[in-house]
C-alpha cells in the first residue's frame, strides 16, 4: 500500500458511501458475507484502489473484478 502522500487519501463521509455501496454491490455479486475472510480481502482490494487513485463506482467494480 502507498503512504499518504497527500490529503486526496483522506475518505470523507461521501466517499465512505460511495464505497459501502460499491462493497455491497460486489459482496452481493461474489454471494460473500461480510464476515467472511474474502470480503475482507475485497475491503482491502477497494481501499488500494481508492488510495491509488480510482473514483468511479463503474471502475472500482469493474478493477475489483479483474483481481
Amino acid at each position: 500500500m502507498y503512504p499518504f502522500r497527500d490529503f486526496d487519501c483522506v475518505i470523507r463521509p461521501g466517499d465512505f458511501n460511495l464505497l459501502q455501496c460499491v462493497f455491497e454491490k460486489e459482496l452481493a455479486r461474489a454471494k460473500l458475507k461480510v464476515d467472511m475472510p474474502e470480503a475482507d480481502a475485497l475491503a482491502k482490494r477497494l481501499i488500494t484502489l481508492y488510495q491509488e487513485g480510482v473514483r468511479n463506482p463503474a471502475d472500482l467494480l469493474e478493477r475489483l473484478n479483474d483481481h
